[in-house]
């Protein structure tokens, strides 16, 4: 799969300069195009319950207060979309261009965010969307991204690197997830300058290893190193700790092995990595 379509949600919130960095390199580094959606809330999604006894003159001002406030994040939003066109210099077009170059639009849809970037992400080959570490899973637009695309996507940290996906470490377990994860980077990993395979712990019995998965990689001309580590009580700062010594950009990784109520209730590595990671992940479910 090439990546020709790139979707990025904005929110009119301070993520959103770091997500459009990290979107307009991918737009550059692939020659796709790039759509920056801001999802305005309808008024009446936008306040609380209306309570018995509550007056038209009270709703009414909170209808427009709700107004007030999505204007305001739309303003900054495409500010944030805009100061990244000028910094990229790509051009922006709404229809495809004959030639192979990196180009960008941006959309405004009207309803509920997680709902809208869920539908129109499916339509997309990645989506690039941004997380507060602390409130990672909290989010519905980012769990809608997540879980309910069926695409992957590039978590943009809370400090852009200097690259992404130039030095690729893949997170391996041999599971369905990674399998998935590592198929969606494909694209990223044959133009990588360096990829390193790393499994904690011993593989499951009955999936294959890393270096069944790096000898399957020459097929499409990706060498890549093979790194065993043997920590297993704590698989995430297991993984971090070896994107450091490989000097990693980037990370691929299957999301939610377990089950993902039992993940947000009891913990697990998708959760850690959310939390303590700082590099830009690239993940699917």
């Amino acid at each position: 799969m090439a990546i020709r379509t790139i979707l990025a949600p904005v929110a009119g919130t301070a993520i959103d300069e770091r997500v459009m960095e990290t979107a307009f390199r991918m737009a550059k580094r692939f020659d796709a195009h790039l759509e920056a959606l801001f999802v305005a809330a309808e008024p009446q999604d936008a306040i609380p319950i209306v309570g018995e006894g509550m007056s038209g003159l009270i709703i009414e001002e909170m209808i427009r207060a709700a107004e007030n406030e999505t204007e305001k994040r739309e303003v900054s939003g495409k500010a944030s979309f805009e100061a990244a066109v000028k910094a990229s210099g790509v051009e922006t077009s709404d229809t495809p261009s004959r030639e192979t170059k990196p180009t960008c639009a941006w959309r405004k849809d009207s309803g509920r965010e997680d709902e809208t970037v869920a539908r129109r992400g499916r339509l997309f080959d990645l989506v690039v969307i941004g997380r507060d570490p602390k409130e990672a899973s909290a989010s519905l637009t980012f769990d809608a991204a997540l879980m309910e695309t069926g695409r992957p996507i590039l978590v943009a940290p809370e400090t852009a690197p200097a690259t992404v996906g130039e030095k690729v470490m893949i997170a391996w377990n041999g599971g369905v997830e990674a399998a998935r994860a590592v198929t969606s980077a494909m694209p990223l990993l044959r133009s990588a300058k360096e990829v390193t395979i790393v499994s904690i712990g011993d593989v499951p019995y009955g999936r294959a290893c890393g270096k069944a998965l790096a000898e399957q990689f020459r097929w499409h001309g990706v060498e890549a190193r093979v790194v065993d580590n043997t920590e297993t009580s704590n698989v995430a700062n297991a993984l971090i700790s070896e994107a450091e010594k490989c000097a990693a950009d980037t990370i691929v990784l299957g999301a939610y092995s377990h089950s993902r109520f039992k993940e947000m209730i009891l913990g697990g590595v998708t959760q850690d990595m959310l939390a303590k990671c700082t590099l830009p992940l690239w993940i699917m479910h």
